[in-house]
């Protein structure tokens, strides 16, 4: 703001009602977001109208703009300003493109009108109201509509199946519809992972993309010399990718042997006879759909280079190991044990640890499950660089061999074999129970067990205990870790896992007494309490902040 005059008052063309008076901050407390731009800061001075509850970001009221003269009534019925340099501060989408907004923009606001916020590019202010189109194989001419026509409910067409919302070109007597995009794409599209240019097929037909085998219905792009229809988006498919579920790199081909294959991401089948995504390691058969393989969930939308090195990347699958350094071995023998060792995922160095005295409730930081020796552990008093927290439902593990057995990841990590204080051995994760209807209970609780459920049990000394008895309510996560964002924002501190054993609090959700493990405020007076799935079965509760 150095060199620019600042007025306490301000008569400006977006708010012309009423001048605007410069104030050090919103006087709202709640939230609250600028007229112009829509977005809430945190502080910063604002111009301010207060009977209209009218606000500008200070950036936004000093930005240079001109009402445009004679823009077309039927694409908006209110005068637009035109902003030659918006600086980026208004992070929203153009409303004839529906693409972000970049350079020259015009724009309308109005206080009266809270949903009114209407914003376009030049490019897209200024588009001519009628075309012709070769599209419209009777040559009529399509005329350029604000919205959508109204459809039937039940419409699939192709502006309702991508539920378009921006400008479209139509033609009422031949009910086509042709959007923004479909309107800018180009007649020919020349791409480094294609020897031949592609040609726009303007037509309005049904088609199966080549490069990625799913429907499309008009505008596909073809290569008559290898006579392939695509989708124009497919285009530019990267050629090489490397994702998060395979640790080579994956290419994109369409010109696979026909062969029965199932995608390795959502495990449904993939048509070799079009496109998709393959190692092409000698000993790995993985492929996946190319939309499941470009999902933003796997991969970061990074491609590989045509000529990387393929021993370059074994090199780095390899180096994946979570042991960065060994700073001390031992020998045993002929054996050598890493006696101390650098963790990625640690600050500081890890000893191995043969016997001694161990902490009966000490947990691995890894699998949560309970520390026996020898295992690693870090001699600082106070670190806490590994407590972490994940939600066992964001993902599950299917059976590749088209069958419909699915866990999720909870039961899919529960561990083989545990311990119970009151057994000499091992009780082992059984699937199925055959025995009587009137064993089905478990030896902890002394309650009944689903026969169908998975258990721990001890053949020797037929002790049968439920998963959850067995494990406790939150096994994987280690007792004295802080969870900084409580679960469905049930409380405004920082929670601490805490395992319970005399003097239980009550859950502050249903009431129970929080024996074992729960979730509990160590902030002083606080006094909250609650099992940790508490807040998911009462939601309406979790927002309390008690």
């Amino acid at each position: 703001m150095c060199g620019v005059r600042v007025n306490p008052h301000l008569n400006h063309p977006f708010h012309p009602q009423h001048l605007l008076t410069l104030l050090p901050k919103s006087p709202y407390k709640g939230r609250w977001s600028c007229d112009f731009c829509r977005r809430r800061p945190s502080s910063g001075f604002v111009y301010h109208c207060d009977p209209c509850k009218f606000d500008l970001h200070i950036n936004c009221a000093l930005l240079q703009s001109s009402i445009a003269p004679n823009f077309p009534t039927s694409l908006h019925q209110h005068p637009l300003f035109f902003i030659q340099d918006h600086n980026d501060e208004v992070n929203r989408d153009c409303s004839g493109c529906m693409k972000p907004l970049s350079g020259p923009i015009y724009h309308f606001s109005d206080c009266s009108l809270s949903d009114e916020f209407f914003n376009l590019h030049k490019q897209c202010a200024e588009l001519p109201l009628e075309i012709n189109h070769p599209y419209d194989r009777r040559k009529h001419p399509l005329t350029l509509l604000p919205k959508p026509p109204t459809h039937l409910h039940n419409c699939s067409c192709y502006l309702c199946k991508i539920q378009w919302e921006g400008f479209v070109y139509s033609c009422s007597f031949c009910k086509i519809e042709l959007t923004l995009d479909d309107f800018f794409s180009p007649q020919t599209i020349t791409n480094a992972s294609h020897e031949h240019p592609w040609t726009l097929l303007s037509r309005q037909r049904s088609f199966v993309c080549d490069f990625c085998g799913t429907t499309g219905d008009r505008t596909p792009y073809i290569c008559a010399i290898c006579d392939l229809l695509v989708h124009k988006n497919c285009i530019s498919l990267p050629r090489n990718i490397l994702i998060t579920r395979h640790h080579h790199v994956i290419s994109h081909s369409y010109s696979l042997p026909q062969q029965d294959e199932l995608c390795r991401i959502c495990y449904e089948e993939v048509d070799t006879r079009y496109g998709s995504y393959h190692c092409s390691a000698s000993d790995c058969n993985y492929i996946a759909h190319v939309h499941c393989a470009t999902d933003k969930a796997v991969w970061d939308g990074k491609s590989i280079p045509e000529d990387y090195d393929e021993r370059s990347m074994v090199a780095l699958d390899e180096s994946i190991n979570w042991i960065t350094d060994v700073v001390e071995q031992m020998s045993f023998g002929e054996n050598t044990v890493a006696v101390e060792i650098k963790h990625a995922y640690h600050d500081h160095n890890l000893r191995l640890t043969f016997s001694g005295e161990m902490n009966v409730d000490g947990q691995c930081d890894g699998c949560m499950r309970p520390i026996s020796t020898p295992f690693y552990s870090c001699e600082q008093s106070k670190c806490s660089a590994c407590r972490r927290n994940g939600n066992p439902w964001d993902m599950a593990y299917r059976c590749t061999k088209r069958c419909d057995f699915t866990l999720d990841l909870q039961c899919a990590t529960l561990p083989l074999t545990t311990w119970y204080k009151y057994d000499r051995h091992p009780l082992t994760l059984t699937c199925t129970d055959d025995s009587d209807p009137s064993q089905h209970y478990c030896d902890l609780c002394e309650h009944e067990r689903d026969p169908n459920d998975w258990f721990y049990y001890c053949a020797e000394c037929d002790n049968s205990l439920h998963s959850k008895c067995a494990l406790g309510d939150i096994p994987f996560l280690k007792i004295g870790s802080n969870i900084d964002k409580p679960p469905f924002n049930c409380h405004p501190h920082p929670l601490t896992i805490v395992k319970n054993i005399w003097d239980c609090p009550p859950c502050k959700f249903c009431g129970e007494v929080c024996n074992g493990q729960a979730l509990q405020c160590k902030e002083s007076e606080c006094n909250f309490s609650i099992h940790w799935f508490c807040p998911a079965i009462f939601p309406r509760f979790s927002n309390s902040n008690e």
